[in-house]
């Protein structure tokens, strides 16, 4: 993109996946300051992706009236390109971006608030296909007042909003915070409910180059009671100076981290650093939070980590206590107040405590492929304990295109995660939660269950008008559920069946329609498989009925899907499906 004989923004590469390659895929997006002709923001939406048409939507609501917009959609983008991403650039006043076909190109240059400047598309023929070279050439007058028409509030002339006016002249993308007409300020955080809580418990927040979804969670964070005693710092990887000046702006401590490694293992060498981080910057705390940037917070978040901070104290067994649960979707969670124990790892909104934290600093996770997550769930690092979480989810994942959820498992099944809507919830299995009291409840519950052989091609495959619990018997070796006895009924509930991360001492437990489904796997569990009565067979699914329960989930995950625009006159569209297909399959 070129402005006055001006580069402002280039972009190469593709990306691959399942043998197709797309050169230049997605839709990339910029805003131009029409006075300087400098860059105010620029982002990427792989929106031949599930899910990121809606952030390109928000990044296009968040920018200020008066940029200039450059917008370039290269193939593949059309596929996923949903209605909520075709309507933000109608907004724009573009016409021609729900018509484009998959395999064509477009472009786009529009005013915010001040429509369509020109849009000009490659169009397929029955021939052959689009164009390889698209340009667009446009010429627009430069501003000649003194800048106040542009990007200038009445609020930018108070002083103690100077740092903010400063931040919002500079960069773009952030909504509400740079708006004229009553802009967030961290002021809102002292107007929240206060928490009576027994010790402060202080917040880390790892993050890198995607300073708008640091604003997001912050923003987040000052809405929800509580925030206005939470201490927060945020750790910025490379040190992104949008992310530090952001950071100044909302009030908060950021500290820069030099890179360490690549890949995974600056990721893993960052979520360390954050730990340090934390634990140095607050000698007196406990424990502490740990948060990544891609994530929303329910109101309760605070309340819940108050209350779960008791299990720490009171039950070694336990190392985290996780806001965040796998299984907790409308067709498997139901009830906010109760706490499960799982064998998983810290995920999405986390809390440890010192001593912990102290343990996996200094024995942290060798240099090599692999995420910090998983590391932290192998034995030498749990050493025997357990990770807490609340039935029903205290955050969402939000982040799509990242560097370990993709548009596809953000849309086919984190945008479904069932999380608390209100302010407050009470917990209510506190003490229950204990490691001996939590295994007694548990084999009780067993031995009244009715015992069942399920068919998980049923739709409602428990017994009708009996409420439960239910227990059914399956064949489990290891975790890793080679015989597919266990996921085979995550997959028929439609709940997260990529591995069996909320599994407890063999066993899983999932709330169908409010009633309690367990499934034990043997000889895996040795505590509870002893449980099965002697004449009970122990379930071993066929490699056909794994088949049909597959290919059902394959079908439902299908109709989940919203494709943008048209499928085009080429094969290119249809063997992309095929690969798509595959992929899921």
């Amino acid at each position: 993109m070129v402005i006055n004989n001006q580069v402002v923004y280039e972009a190469a590469g593709g990306v691959s996946r399942n043998g197709l390659h797309w050169p230049h895929s997605g839709v990339h997006l910029v805003a131009v300051d029409m006075r300087t002709g400098r860059l105010r923001y620029k982002q990427r939406f792989l929106t031949y992706q599930p899910a990121e048409h809606k952030d390109l939507a928000a990044a296009v609501h968040a920018i200020q009236p008066g940029r200039l917009l450059l917008i370039a959609a290269v193939p593949e983008w059309a596929l996923f390109m949903g209605e909520t991403g075709s309507e933000a650039l109608g907004s724009l006043g573009f016409l021609w971006q729900s018509r484009v076909v998959s395999g064509e190109a477009w472009v786009g240059v529009a005013r915010k608030g001040r429509g369509c400047v020109g849009e000009v598309a490659s169009t397929h023929s029955w021939t052959h296909g689009p164009d390889a070279l698209l340009t667009l050439t446009t010429s627009l007058p430069r501003p000649t007042d003194d800048g106040k028409a542009h990007y200038w509030c009445t609020w930018h002339e108070d002083p103690a909003l100077a740092e903010q006016a400063a931040f919002c002249r500079r960069y773009e993308g952030y909504g509400d915070l740079c708006r004229c007409d009553q802009p967030f300020t961290p002021a809102a955080r002292y107007q929240q409910e206060r928490l009576v809580s027994t010790e402060g418990i202080p917040v880390v927040i790892v993050t890198a180059n995607k300073p708008q979804h640091l604003y997001r969670l912050v923003r987040n964070l000052f809405t929800i009671p509580g925030g206005g005693e939470a201490s927060v710092t945020v750790v910025v990887d490379g040190g992104v100076s949008e992310s530090m000046m952001l950071s100044r702006v909302l009030g908060v401590a950021a500290v820069a981290h030099r890179p360490q490694g690549i890949a995974s293992n600056r990721t893993n060498a960052n979520v360390r650093f954050a730990l340090y981080t934390v634990f140095t910057r607050f000698p007196q705390a406990n424990k502490a939070i740990v948060l990544e940037d891609d994530l929303i917070l329910s109101p309760d978040f605070f309340s819940f980590f108050h209350q779960a901070a008791w299990v720490l104290d009171h039950d070694p067994t336990v190392f985290c206590i996780n806001a965040f649960n796998s299984n907790s979707l409308p067709s498997t969670a139901l009830d906010p107040t109760r706490l499960l124990r799982s064998e998983g790892f810290p995920m999405y909104g986390w809390m440890v405590t010192r001593s912990y934290a102290r343990q996996v600093i200094v024995n942290w996770i060798p240099l090599g492929p692999g995420d910090w997550d998983w590391y932290l769930m192998r034995a030498w690092s749990q050493r025997g304990r357990d990770v807490v979480s609340p039935e029903v989810s205290r955050t969402l994942h939000a982040g799509n295109a990242g560097a370990h959820v993709d548009g596809f498992e953000q849309h086919l099944y984190y945008s479904r995660i069932l999380s608390t809507t209100t302010s407050s919830t009470t917990l209510s299995n506190m003490k229950g939660i204990l490691l001996e009291n939590y295994i007694n409840a548990l084999r009780e519950e067993i031995q009244r269950a009715e015992v069942v052989a399920p068919d998980p091609r049923e739709e409602d495959f428990l017994p009708q008008g009996r409420l439960g619990p239910f227990v059914t018997f399956v064949r489990a070796g290891t975790r890793n559920d080679e015989y597919f006895g266990i996921r085979i009924f995550l997959m028929a509930t439609r709940t997260y069946y990529w591995d069996t991360r909320e599994i407890f001492r063999g066993v899983m437990r999932l709330r169908l329609k409010g009633r309690l489904f367990y499934i034990v796997g043997c000889p895996l569990s040795e505590m509870f498989c002893p449980l099965k009565p002697q004449h009970v067979p122990v379930l071993v699914p066929t490699r056909d009925l794994i088949r049909q329960v597959d290919a059902a989930n394959n079908a439902y995950e299908q109709s989940l899907y919203e494709y943008g625009g048209h499928r085009g006159h080429n094969s290119t569209h249809t063997q992309l499906q095929d690969h798509l297909l595959d992929y899921f399959t």
